[in-house]
């Protein structure tokens, strides 16, 4: 009958050694090096679409741009938000981008990627649906030449947020091909 490493430690007292290195969890070092470059780029992707939203949330806040003429484009489908909410769901995305990418860190770091690559994979592509949406919202937004900084910052979240999804894609293919776990006697 197998045991789980938890059941085992209850019944020997003694927690089970993890096996192998951090790069044997996605197929050896070659693969790790890919691996760790994807998630190197998905932070960057991170950090390129949150420093292209401040500039463009400070100039909103600043100008009031969506309350303006050409403010219908920002807020068609909500016209009452003031400019504080405007971009509220894509400063979440941002949010939970960086909360991905770190989780993805922690479980390669903590050699449990294998045993959790089903929620991590699952994490994954909700990160990847949701960068898509927000790289869409951007991309639309680009296109209403209202002044050249809110066009520059709308382009540069759009092109964060389509590294970050193209990351998640590559992360959820290498940790979706990670090997399950040994199975414990």
């Amino acid at each position: 009958m197998a045991m789980t490493a938890t059941a085992l430690a209850k019944t020997t007292g003694v927690q089970q050694k993890r096996a192998g290195r951090i790069s044997s969890q996605v197929g050896g070092p070659v693969n790790y090096a890919i691996f760790s470059f994807w998630i190197f780029i998905s932070f960057a992707g991170w950090a390129i679409a949150m420093s292209s939203m401040s500039a463009l949330q400070h100039y909103e806040n600043e100008t009031g741009i969506s309350d303006g003429t050409g403010g219908w484009a920002i807020k068609s489908n909500f016209p009452n938000l003031n400019s504080g909410r405007v971009f509220r769901l894509d400063w979440w995305i941002v949010f939970y981008q960086f909360i991905v990418s770190m989780l993805v860190v922690l479980a390669t770091l903590s050699r449990v990627l294998a045993q959790a690559r089903v929620a991590v994979c699952g994490y994954i592509a909700i990160a990847t649906v949701l960068d898509i949406i927000s790289a869409d919202r951007f991309y639309n937004l680009s296109h209403f030449h209202i002044t050249r900084a809110y066009w520059s910052s709308s382009r540069g979240a759009f092109s964060g947020f389509v590294i970050a999804a193209t990351a998640d894609y590559a992360m959820l293919y290498m940790a979706g091909l990670t090997p399950p776990p040994p199975p414990s006697e």
